[in-house]
C-alpha cells in the first residue's frame, strides 16, 4: 500500500501525515511461516496470528529479529461451537440439548489445560464480555466452569444416553457410537489445537467421541456457509465494546457457527440453508433483546438490555469457553515509533492499529 499524497490529516507542526510512506503485506498459508518471518527479523508490525502461548519462543528470538514483544489485552477466547442447527439431525437432538451442552463444559480441566498450554498466563471462563468491558457479566464468565467428570458423566445418563459401546464410549439409539468433527484452520502442533486435544481427550472420558479436523480456510468457509459442519474451534472476539459487534452473540456471524442454519434465517429468510427457530426458542428472546437495544438511545439502559441478553446466554450455554482474558502479543520492530502499547486488542477496534498508525515514523529514517 502507497502512502495517500492527499490524506486530509497533519500533525501539529503541518506536516502531513501519514509519516510512513509504503506498508508490505505478505500472504502465508500457515503459521509456523509466521513464526519463520518474525525470528528472521522480516515482520516490523504484527497481531493476527501471534500466539499467546508463544510468548517464551518469540521473546527468545527477540534480538536476533531486531524486535520487541509488547503485550497488550486480548478480547479472544478459546472456545467451542457446537454447531446447534447442523445438518446431522441426531446431532442437531444432541447439541440442542441444555444438559448436554453443561456436561460437556464440566466435562473439561481448564485449569489443567490452562497452566500446561499455556503456562498460567489465561483465565478459565465462558466466552463473555471481559472484566474492562462495560458490559461484563460475572454471571456468564463463570457459568459451569467446574471441572466435574462425575457431574458431566451423571447428566449424560440424564440426557438418556448412558448406553455405552465395549470402549466405553456413548451410543446413539440406534447402536452406533457418539461422535463428530471439529473443524478448524490452526495447525496440529500450535498451542490452541494442543488445548483442543485436551479438550477431545475430556470428552473420551465421559464417553463422548470427537476428532480435531484441520482446513484451510476456504473449506472452512463453504463448510459454514452450507451448513455442512458440525463444531468449529474457533475461539470468540468482540468482547470488549460487543454492543458494537453482537453478531457471536445472536448466532448471526458464520464464522462461530453455534446457530448457521437460525443465525441465516435471522439474515435472510430466504437463504437457502435458512431454518426459521421455534416460536418460543431462547434464540427469539436474544434475538428480541438485541431489536431493543439498537432503538435505545441510553447507554445505561443498553448495558441493561445487553446484561438480559447475556443472562439467556448465562442459562443456555449456546457455546462452550475455555479460557480468556489473555495477553495478545504484537510483535513490534525495533525503531519503529509512536505505537502505544496497553491497549486492547479486539476486532472491532481494529486489533493491534487501534489508535493513529498515521502518525507511526521510523526511528532515523
Amino acid at each position: 500500500m502507497e502512502r495517500n499524497p492527499y490524506f486530509f490529516g497533519v500533525d501539529s507542526t503541518g506536516q502531513q501525515l501519514p509519516y510512513v510512506d509504503r506498508v508490505e503485506h505478505e500472504y502465508v498459508v500457515y503459521d509456523r511461516q509466521i513464526e519463520q518471518f518474525v525470528t528472521s527479523g522480516s515482520v516490523d508490525f504484527q497481531a493476527r496470528h501471534i500466539a499467546a502461548g508463544k510468548l517464551a519462543f518469540y521473546q527468545q528470538y527477540a534480538a536476533a529479529g531486531d524486535y520487541r514483544v509488547v503485550t497488550a489485552v486480548s478480547a479472544g477466547h478459546l472456545a467451542l461451537q457446537l454447531n446447534l442447527t447442523t445438518a446431522d439431525l441426531q446431532l442437531q437432538k444432541f447439541f440442542q440439548e441444555r444438559t448436554v451442552r453443561i456436561a460437556l463444559s464440566k466435562a473439561s480441566d481448564r485449569i489443567t489445560i490452562n497452566e500446561q498450554i499455556y503456562g498460567g498466563i489465561a483465565t478459565p471462563r465462558q466466552y463473555s464480555p471481559l472484566p474492562k468491558s462495560p458490559q461484563f457479566h460475572t454471571a456468564l464468565s463463570n457459568a459451569h466452569l467446574d471441572y466435574d467428570a462425575a457431574q458431566a458423566n451423571a447428566l449424560l445418563d440424564q440426557a438418556n444416553y448412558a448406553t455405552k459401546d465395549a470402549q466405553g464410549f456413548r451410543l446413539w439409539p440406534d447402536g452406533e457410537r457418539i461422535h463428530f468433527t471439529i473443524e478448524g484452520t490452526a495447525e496440529v502442533t500450535s498451542p490452541e489445537i494442543l488445548a483442543l486435544q485436551q479438550v477431545i481427550q475430556s470428552f473420551a472420558a465421559v464417553g463422548i467421541s470427537a476428532a480435531y479436523q484441520q482446513v484451510d480456510r476456504a473449506t472452512y468457509e463453504e463448510h459454514v456457509n452450507t451448513n455442512q459442519i458440525s463444531a468449529a474451534w474457533w475461539g470468540g472476539d468482540r468482547t470488549i465494546l460487543p454492543i458494537l459487534a453482537p453478531e457471536i452473540f445472536l448466532g448471526t456471524v458464520f464464522d462461530r457457527p453455534w446457530a448457521v442454519a437460525w443465525g441465516a434465517w435471522r439474515r435472510d429468510p430466504n437463504d437457502a440453508i435458512a431454518d426459521p427457530p421455534k416460536e418460543d426458542h431462547w434464540i427469539r428472546d436474544i434475538w428480541a433483546l438485541w431489536d431493543q437495544i439498537q432503538a435505545e438511545p441510553d447507554p445505561d439502559q443498553q448495558t441493561a438490555l445487553f446484561h438480559q441478553l447475556l443472562d439467556i446466554w448465562a442459562e443456555e450455554l449456546p457455546m462452550i469457553g475455555y479460557l480468556g482474558e489473555g495477553p495478545a502479543l504484537i510483535i513490534v520492530k525495533n525503531g519503529l515509533r509512536n505505537y502505544t502499547p496497553g491497549l486492547p486488542v479486539d476486532d472491532p477496534t481494529g486489533d493491534e492499529h487501534l489508535l493513529n498508525t498515521e502518525t507511526y515514523f521510523w526511528e532515523n529514517a
